[in-house]
């Protein structure tokens, strides 16, 4: 979403040379959308009263694009103007007025009007051979899963650029004032304005403005936008006042808070940044790493992860019950006919987890000292194709 920042502030550069006009409605330019009354501010602005999305139009799946879903009704919340909600589907349609306007493609545009003039030669809608890829964190073991890379399509205004720290760096000084003349600074302290509509009663100063979101952190108003998808996280904040800025990229759609653009921050300021030790995804056995997840002893649900040390924790959801700690022993391999997994510690030290599949492999059961666990919630079910894990 760092690509709604760059989408506005090429809007606001072909508004001040005069190429289209912000309190125009968006009729003007796309005719036929049945939201033409909604201005261009206002989408910049996140106050058409457009939806997060429209039907048909999230990534990878964006298709043609919000304007069929728009003209059947589709995405609209409210009145324009109402309130404030966030709306991907906004800086699409303004990603559509700019290739009305220059007859040509967005990425283009941008590339020509304002990547260029700041050097960032590293920043485009095609990732290329040497980007880094995509992962997510497994939500029950430390091990990653591997993210597609996504095709944003006729969403692309709304949340597709590549880019590098290095360029982002670049971005971060034009956002502190270094323009060179792609926009006059004077219209990126307009931008950074929080609008009425989306201000913080308790946090005067905080707000989006037009594609720039304005945050106050330690007494200070920074400037700036996070973002994501699936597979990787970028934010980027900076200090007008102090002349400072932070930014964050990380290939992994969990682990990286964007807090951290804010801490870095803080380090600058002469504060002191407590560093996590470095992650390191672990090679984990499939026949444990798919036991993981919710399971139910009928309707009490309990969930399974896995740690670091390849034990794997078996824990009651919203209750104050200690967790227990089951690993597989030697005997998992030959000595044990059952192939078990033998408690650890808890209420279950020394007990012996059995695992029940399918007949096409997929665990379906767990017994425990007497008490049966499956994927769904309620009586447990009849399932003489059940078979106990065996060693092999």
């Amino acid at each position: 979403s760092l690509t709604k920042s760059f989408t506005a502030v090429l809007v606001m550069r072909l508004r001040d040379r005069g190429e289209l006009r912000t309190n125009d409605p968006l009729d003007r330019y796309l005719p036929g959308t049945g939201i033409g009354d909604r201005t261009l501010e206002q989408l910049l602005s996140h106050t058409a009263g457009l939806t997060t999305m429209t039907p048909g139009c999230d990534w990878p799946y964006s298709g043609q694009g919000p304007a069929e879903p728009l003209r059947r009704g589709a995405g609209v919340l409210c009145a324009a103007g109402e309130r404030f909600h966030y709306s991907n589907v906004g800086y699409a349609l303004l990603g559509a007025v700019i290739e009305r306007v220059r007859q040509e493609p967005w990425a283009d545009v941008l590339a020509r009007e304002v990547l260029a003039p700041l050097g960032m030669r590293g920043t485009g809608t095609d990732p290329g051979a040497e980007a880094a890829p995509g992962w997510s964190v497994h939500p029950w073991a430390p091990t990653l899963v591997a993210e597609e890379v996504q095709d944003a399509r006729a969403m692309a205004a709304a949340g597709a650029l590549w880019s590098t720290p290095a360029d982002l760096a670049r971005w971060a000084e034009f956002l502190l004032g270094d323009c060179a003349e792609v926009l006059h600074p004077d219209t990126l302290a307009e931008m950074a304005e929080p609008t009425r509509l989306s201000a913080h009663e308790d946090e005067p100063g905080a707000g989006f403005g037009l594609g720039l979101q304005a945050v106050r952190h330690q007494g200070r108003t920074l400037i700036g936008h996070p973002g994501g998808i699936p597979g990787f996280l970028a934010t980027i904040w900076v200090d007008r006042e102090r002349r400072t800025g932070a930014v964050i990229v990380g290939n992994a759609s969990t682990g990286l808070s964007p807090s951290r653009a804010l801490e870095l921050l803080d380090i600058v300021g002469e504060q002191t940044l407590p560093l996590p030790d470095e992650w390191a995804p672990q090679n984990l056995p499939p026949h444990l790493l798919d036991l993981t997840g919710y399971w139910y002893q009928g309707p009490r649900p309990h969930a399974i992860q896995m740690e670091a040390d390849g034990s794997v924790l078996l824990q009651p959801v919203s209750t104050r019950t200690k967790p227990s700690r089951f690993r597989a022993p030697a005997s998992r391999f030959g000595t044990t006919p059952q192939g078990g997994l033998t408690g650890l510690d808890g209420a279950y030290v020394g007990e012996e987890l059995r695992v029940l599949r399918d007949q096409d492999g997929r665990p379906a059961a767990l017994e425990l000292t007497g008490a049966r666990f499956t994927r769904v919630p309620g009586p447990v079910p009849s399932t003489p194709a059940l078979s106990p894990e065996v060693s092999g």
